[in-house]
């Protein structure tokens, strides 16, 4: 657990660096692969994190319900400062 952790952190770190568009890149790029394996979610989330961080609003893709939280895994475009996903 606490690599997955550690790996977190340093994604988020790295991603701070990183321009929106290429952050929205690399998004669409993990959401379209599959070869991803289990990091797939950890590279994400972090990729998320830093639009969010960027203030993106993020809210088209995330949805709560019952307490839950739900992220569409879809390849995005942004229009208005805002994450609108491009449904297949």
């Amino acid at each position: 657990m606490s690599t997955v952790l550690h790996l977190s952190s340093h994604l988020q770190e790295q991603f701070s660096n990183y321009s929106i568009p290429e952050l929205i890149t690399i998004n669409n790029d993990i959401v379209e692969s599959d070869g991803w394996g289990a990091s797939r979610s950890t590279f994400r989330n972090a990729i998320l994190k830093a639009l969010a961080k960027k203030g993106i609003d993020l809210s088209p893709i995330i949805s709560k319900e019952d307490g839950f939280s739900s992220i569409q895994i879809v390849k995005v475009r942004l229009e208005n400062n805002t994450l609108i996903p491009l449904h297949r």
